[in-house]
């Protein structure tokens, strides 16, 4: 009879557990159930909801579907938009097809711009025109250009064809440069190559060496000294 009370506390606790550990298990189904019915997977047990739940589910719908029509994925209804969702949608639409068409993109629909936008893009895309043959890189359209963008034009290509020549890499045309211009070409292929000499450079011509270093006074012929 003296261990009456612990079998009795024992039989109490055996059957709280269970209750617990159901309780336990329960809670965690449910709100496991309502994450697959808020990111919209087929087996969404709906009945399982309640009126709150269900209406945010509802709305993770709807803009689940609204992010969808945003980023043009195929799986967009656009029938199941609200009228707001709707209006949004048109104005983004209509804006980056007006930067697409500034950009110069090929996905730009220049119907859908206003007269406004028009001359807008019509002076970026001359713009574009203008760098591209400024830097001499790309498609560029010189008849597009006006007569002072033509000079600019011109002027920037003879400054690279210029230095093209003087650092001895590139497209070089010495018969596009001014007399005095080529006088410095001259003179800077001379230094790179008496540069190329006092590097032990193997490709160093030893008689211009000698020449370009002989003491004043001393004349130097093809490696022979004589004074002057």
């Amino acid at each position: 009879m003296k261990n009456r009370p612990l079998i009795l506390c024992a039989t109490l606790l055996a059957s709280i557990i269970p209750l617990r550990m159901s309780s336990q298990t329960i809670y965690p189904r449910h709100s496991e159930e309502l994450q697959l019915c808020l990111e919209g997977f087929a087996d969404c047990d709906w009945k399982a909801l309640n009126p709150a739940e269900l209406q945010a589910v509802k709305q993770a719908a709807v803009d689940r579907n609204f992010a969808d029509c945003f980023s043009g994925a195929p799986t967009c209804d656009k029938a199941k938009l609200p009228v707001l969702q709707k209006q949004e949608l048109v104005r983004t639409a209509r804006d980056l097809n007006l930067q697409n068409c500034l950009d110069g993109y090929d996905n730009c629909d220049q119907k859908l711009l206003t007269p406004t936008e028009q001359t807008a893009v019509n002076q970026a895309l001359h713009f574009h025109n203008w760098r591209t043959c400024l830097d001499g890189l790309g498609d560029c359209d010189k008849t597009r250009l006006s007569p002072l963008e033509k000079q600019e034009v011109s002027d920037a290509d003879y400054d690279r064809n210029l230095q093209s020549c003087l650092d001895g890499i590139g497209d070089c045309d010495p018969s596009k440069l001014s007399q005095e211009d080529r006088r410095q070409v001259t003179r800077a292929a001379q230094d790179r190559r008496l540069q190329q000499c006092l590097n032990g450079s193997g490709s160093c011509d030893g008689a211009y060496a000698a020449i370009e270093q002989s003491p004043p006074g001393i004349k130097v012929d093809a490696g022979h000294a004589s004074t002057r």
